[in-house]
């Protein structure tokens, strides 16, 4: 049951037995009035008698029944002379003050004979404005009453009702200060019941995001040792023997100079200018794969070029499918690393774990930045892809650069990655490009 249903069915229950509690008031003093009512007919019938008899000169049953009182609507008395005015009391209170206040044809008296003496009927508005004014406290009593009785039962309802807030509360600390889950449980509430599914939905995606953190952070760790390793490799395989290389040729030309024939000593010199050269090819390769030039100006798609053709030598039996436009737009620092290391990533992961035969790529602009689509025919799919630190890594680098990546299904029948990236806010530039081999 939601909280509109549940309050309105409690405050619903509180005014159906409030309006029993009214409507058994309302009958009670419509019982005691109805009694009035009748005694005080049978006391004026009992007093028209009693004038009946006093005109054959017995006044004493008058005088008992005047004495008695108890009227309603008329007030009689009886005076000794038809010249005395009726007594009345020194002391006027609020009803004497409401009467006078009526129209005057409906307080104004009769005077009978009766015998020496005169009686004096006169209308008295008094018994009619006390139930008037009986019956409108009642009623506001009644509603005053009513209203105390839903105020009281609409803060105990919204009290209870909102109880489990603090659980709430209490589930959204716990998943600040770190924790996996938020332990709530299940509520009455159906809008309290779906905000506890929500938080818990929040807390799985937190937890996720905290473990595709940690992997990508793992795998950024691994990178980093793996590179080092490489390098170190690179570093003591080739150039440990082109500087040995080097060591010789020069050794021998310091040891003969003087007596080595010049054809033997120009040898030894073209080796190690050789050797040089081939150091030196060797290390600007290495500075390319550790941070490639020309990312943020024109030699963007020269150096994506350089990337494709260096990837199709190492996989040559992968058929390569190219496609780059002849201009970009210019792109932002970030922008223009994360495309490259996103396409080294994407033809990486196609090499190491695919097992395809061919791979598609394409670049062209697109919006105010530019595409770019890899796929292939190899055996990755979108529903069984597991989001490792390749995938993050690119993933991130597109968010930081203010683009997105998104995973999809390949023409070729494999896995297609899609990166959009924004176009640089200086302005649009022109990167020319070299062609490519098809």
């Amino acid at each position: 049951m939601d909280l509109r249903w549940r309050l309105a069915t409690r405050l619903s229950m509180l005014a159906a037995a409030l309006l029993a509690t009214g409507s058994a008031l309302i009958a009670f003093a419509l019982r005691h009035d109805v009694a009035e009512e009748v005694a005080a007919s049978g006391r004026l019938a009992e007093l028209l008698l009693g004038i009946g008899e006093a005109h054959h000169g017995q006044s004493a049953a008058l005088q008992r029944l005047l004495a008695a009182g108890d009227l309603r609507h008329v007030s009689v008395s009886l005076e000794r002379s038809a010249s005395e005015q009726p007594s009345r009391s020194g002391a006027s209170d609020a009803l004497d003050w409401l009467g006078a206040r009526l129209p005057a044809s409906a307080t104004e008296e009769q005077r009978i004979p009766v015998g020496d003496e005169v009686l004096v009927i006169r209308a008295d508005p008094r018994a009619e404005i006390r139930e008037v004014l009986r019956d409108g406290l009642r009623m506001l009593a009644v509603l005053a009453t009513f209203a105390c009785v839903t105020v009281l039962a609409t803060w105990r309802v919204a009290h209870r009702a909102l109880a489990p807030v603090r659980e709430l509360e209490q589930g959204l600390a716990r998943l600040a200060r770190g924790e996996e889950r938020a332990a709530l449980p299940r509520f009455e509430l159906l809008e309290f019941d779906r905000i506890a599914a929500a938080i818990d939905r929040l807390a799985a995606s937190l937890a996720a995001s905290r473990a595709a953190e940690h992997t990508l952070a793992r795998r950024l760790i691994d990178v980093q040792e793996i590179e080092r390793r490489d390098l170190a490799r690179e570093l003591h395989d080739e150039f440990g023997q082109s500087l040995v290389a080097i060591g010789a040729a020069t050794a021998f030309i310091e040891r003969h100079a003087a007596g080595a024939r010049p054809n033997e000593i120009a040898d030894c010199a073209r080796d190690a200018r050789a050797e040089a050269a081939r150091v030196s090819a060797h290390v600007r390769s290495l500075l390319r794969q550790l941070r490639p030039h020309g990312l943020d100006g024109v030699g963007m798609l020269e150096s994506l070029a350089e990337l494709l053709q260096h990837w199709q030598s190492r996989a040559p039996a992968i058929v390569l499918e190219a496609t780059l436009p002849e201009r970009l737009p210019r792109l932002s620092p970030e922008a223009g690393l994360a495309l490259y290391r996103s396409l080294q990533e994407a033809l990486t992961n196609v090499l190491r774990h695919s097992g395809a035969q061919r791979v598609g790529v394409v670049l062209q602009p697109e919006g105010d930045g530019v595409r770019l689509v890899v796929g292939d025919d190899g055996c990755g799919r979108v529903g069984t892809l597991r989001a490792g630190g390749g995938l993050l890594g690119m993933r991130e680098r597109a968010e930081m650069a203010g683009g997105r990546l998104d995973l999809a299904p390949s023409v070729l029948g494999g896995l297609q990655i899609e990166l959009w990236l924004p176009s640089s806010n200086a302005g649009e530039g022109s990167n020319d490009s070299n062609p490519v081999a098809r």
